[in-house]
């Protein structure tokens, strides 16, 4: 499901950037769910040695 408040961003890839306007009709556990995938995406990418020292925070 796709809110209208989330769009492809128009100057970066938009396979990996998004637009979130945030007015208020966007549901805060919808804002927290893409910041976490965000993350999520990013630490699945770094090496296994970084991701470990990561936990270790």
């Amino acid at each position: 499901q796709q809110h209208s408040d989330v769009r492809p961003s128009r100057h970066l890839n938009k396979a990996h950037w998004s637009t979130v306007y945030l007015d208020g009709s966007l549901p805060d556990s919808q804002i927290y769910y893409l910041v976490d995938a965000s993350y999520q995406q990013a630490v699945n990418l770094l090496p296994e040695e970084k991701r470990k020292l990561l936990v270790q925070l």
